[in-house]
């Protein structure tokens, strides 16, 4: 369960547009294996919000948790209604870079990755955060708490099938 600092469950439902929106194409791209949605699909539905140009920075940051990660992420599939924790820490960095906090995206991003991935995620987690921005997509930082950072297992390469997915 997670609690905000407002005392309220934060599922994907009680996100703003610019949070759904960007986690249904990290959700979506991260199971870039799968059907439906398809590449095509996700850059249509970005470009239709005038964030297009983010597709590329969401592949790198995907790119960059699968190849340097030292602990695994959940995911969920693009259209549960439930936010991991780990989807709620990486809003948290999205919102912080949005925010020009940067040490607080890489702070995030080290619960994942190793220092060197942490620095490689930055560049395409800014661009992705300017695009939102300028297209009028402001992630609030919401600082969710969770409860669970005891239960996250440590994996050196995510396999098909991972049941991090879901």
């Amino acid at each position: 369960m997670h609690q905000s600092t407002y005392g309220k469950s934060l599922d994907l439902p009680a996100l703003c547009a610019a949070e759904r929106l960007f986690i249904w194409g990290f959700r979506a791209k991260a199971r870039s294996g799968s059907a439906v949605p398809t590449a095509a699909d996700i850059q249509q539905v970005y470009d239709h919000f005038r964030v297009g140009d983010a597709v590329p920075s969401l592949e790198s940051i995907i790119e960059i948790f699968a190849c340097t990660a030292h602990t695994a992420i959940e995911v969920h599939c693009p259209t549960c209604p439930k936010m991991s924790d780990s989807e709620h820490g990486i809003l948290r960095a999205i919102a912080a870079a949005q925010q020009e906090r940067i040490d607080v995206a890489r702070e995030q991003f080290e619960s994942w990755l190793p220092p060197v991935g942490a620095d490689w995620a930055l560049a395409p987690v800014q661009g992705l955060a300017t695009i939102f921005r300028m297209a009028g997509l402001i992630l609030p930082d919401r600082h969710v708490q969770s409860f669970d950072h005891d239960r996250t297992m440590a994996m050196k390469s995510w396999l098909v099938g991972s049941p991090t997915l879901h």
